[in-house]
């Protein structure tokens, strides 16, 4: 405040004038946030079903686009449903080579989006999907070529999908969006539903046609009811605040009052960044006086640290090993290769007796988008991080019976339960709930490029585990056991990493998750200069001139 650098020559600010001045002064300060404060708390009370209904509709509306990973992902079981493999290295290149080509997709919608905007991006989204449905509707199942093609613009429209939790993030009210971001592990899980009812309902070429009709019905869609982003509009066209407010309008089309205080809060959060980035002063070394350009360039003050600030750094690194956890739990491959991994822990041909496996995969898929739902709703009441605590244990839970109970002389009926409850366990937070942090712990400024280099990293993971996982249950027995009792352990890993270092986001809005990241990293931050400084001052007698 003004009072600690400005003094009138009249006033002493040791008198008693001047103490009783700043003293009242403070008390209406505090006053006024306590105010403002409880005015946000009852925010929700002011939002009825109908304010909600537009939010809701373009939430509903471009998480169908969430539904294509769910598909692509049970794609490959569809797949050996119509052709039977006999080498284990072109089954698992039918899997891989989609997650190989998804950071590509990943990686050019953070780059786009920021540039044309998240609605241009998600129209752009469909089209190597609708390429990819194209090329499978003409292709016949021994044509390996044309399918492989089909896997590798699949794989890019499904990368180019993980930024929709950043478009339902921004136009979301703080009060609502964890529940509208919950909804994305619901639609992930009806993809994987719809894809596996309709493989087992229909013939390969009218699956693809299904398919890719589907996917034509959703670019419409997304272009007639999809509004612009608000947050976009004004971080990134300052010269565009009028479209900004009709967009906020669509969004908040009859309570004027919560559109003027979202409208408050956008313009607050782009005046205070220009101001921010207007005052910031070149990061200085107080050890040896260098700004931080020529610190980078040499090696003694410390080049390699980041030119983000911590509210940047420390959640991509939290989210980092985050997804690293989750690739190595195991989660998806036993998505992938549901069907040889259910004969593989069964140690038989046919999993369900009379029943074909694609009536196993319906039926798996049901148990999970009704765990989906079932999370979806936890969310609301008990937050974002108990449930992908809770997730994890039960992970490791079955995945620790799947490994004791399976076996050539073992009884199919535990494995198989294990491995069901394994994956109904993944899809109720582990599965998911990574994914939709991304568009809730990163700032905006940074939310689609450091989130796309974070989502071509997961997948990048998800490539190598895919591709080895056929070959480390290929032998069976054993070796499922040790693969499993690996993912066991990497369950356990995530729930104690969650416990520590990630932070609720349920109910919070952007910059109280900002600060909370700013206020973790003060003492790293006084500890690093201090070592810093340190290390600058040795260099300084130990460096000739």
């Amino acid at each position: 405040m003004a009072y600690s650098t400005f003094t009138t020559p009249l006033i002493s600010r040791n008198s008693s004038v001047w103490k009783n001045h700043q003293s009242l002064s403070n008390g209406i300060q505090y006053k006024s946030n306590d105010i403002i404060s409880h005015v946000e708390q009852n925010v929700t009370s002011k939002l009825s079903k109908g304010d909600l209904y537009p939010q809701i509709l373009a939430s509903v509306v471009a998480f169908l686009l969430v539904t294509q990973p769910g598909i692509n992902m049970v794609y490959s079981n569809i797949f050996l449903n119509h052709y039977e493999f006999t080498d284990v290295s072109e089954l698992s290149w039918l899997t891989s080579i989609l997650v190989l080509c998804t950071p590509i997709g990943a990686i050019s919608i953070g780059v786009i989006m920021d540039r044309i905007g998240r609605k241009n991006a998600f129209l752009l989204t469909c089209v190597p999907l609708l390429i990819s449905w194209s090329i499978a509707s003409v292709a016949r199942p021994e044509n390996m070529g044309l399918i492989y093609a089909c896997r590798f613009f699949a794989g890019i429209g499904g990368g180019m999908t993980s930024m929709v939790v950043v478009y339902v993030s921004e136009i979301a009210h703080s009060s609502y969006r964890q529940v509208l971001l919950s909804l994305n592990s619901v639609f992930f899980s009806v993809g994987v539903l719809f894809a596996t009812t309709v493989g087992s309902l229909f013939q390969w070429q009218a699956v693809n046609v299904i398919f890719f009709t589907f996917t034509a019905v959703t670019t419409v869609l997304l272009a007639i009811f999809l509004p612009e982003s608000p947050a976009w509009l004004a971080k990134f066209r300052t010269d565009r605040m009028y479209d900004a407010r009709s967009s906020m309008r669509r969004i908040y089309p009859r309570n004027n009052q919560v559109f003027a205080e979202e409208m408050d809060l956008l313009y607050s959060k782009t005046t205070a960044d220009e101001t921010a980035a207007d005052a910031q002063p070149p990061p200085h070394c107080s050890g040896c006086g260098r700004s931080a350009r020529s610190r980078r360039k040499r090696k003694w003050c410390g080049w390699w640290r980041s030119p983000q600030p911590r509210t940047v750094t420390r959640p991509v690194r939290v989210l980092a090993t985050v997804f690293l956890l989750q690739q190595l739990s195991g989660c998806y491959p036993v998505i992938f290769y549901a069907v040889p991994v259910m004969r593989s822990v069964a140690c038989t041909a046919n999993v369900v007796g009379p029943y074909s496996d694609m009536d196993a995969m319906v039926a798996l898929g049901a148990v999970r988008l009704l765990t989906s739902v079932a999370a979806c709703a936890l969310s609301t009441h008990v937050g974002r991080r108990p449930l992908l605590i809770a997730s994890s244990l039960a992970m490791a839970c079955s995945a620790a019976l799947v490994a004791l109970t399976c076996g050539p002389t073992a009884a199919p009926l535990l494995p198989l339960v294990g491995v069901a409850v394994f994956a109904c366990s993944g899809s109720a937070g582990v599965l998911v709930f990574p994914w939709t942090l991304v568009g809730e712990l990163l700032p905006v400024s940074v939310r689609a490029a450091a989130g796309a280099a974070l989502v071509a990293y997961a997948y990048t993971l998800m490539f190598v585990v895919l591709k080895a996982f056929p070959y480390a249950v290929a032998d069976g027995g054993d070796s499922v056991a040790m693969t499993f009792a690996s993912f066991a352990a990497a369950s356990l890993a995530m729930a104690a990493y969650v416990y520590v270092r990630l932070p609720e986001t349920m109910g919070k809005r952007f910059d109280e998750i900002e600060a909370h990241f700013a206020a973790a990293s003060d003492d790293d931050d006084d500890d690093d200069q201090v070592g810093h400084d340190a290390r600058c001052k040795a260099t300084t007698y130990s460096t000739p001139p």
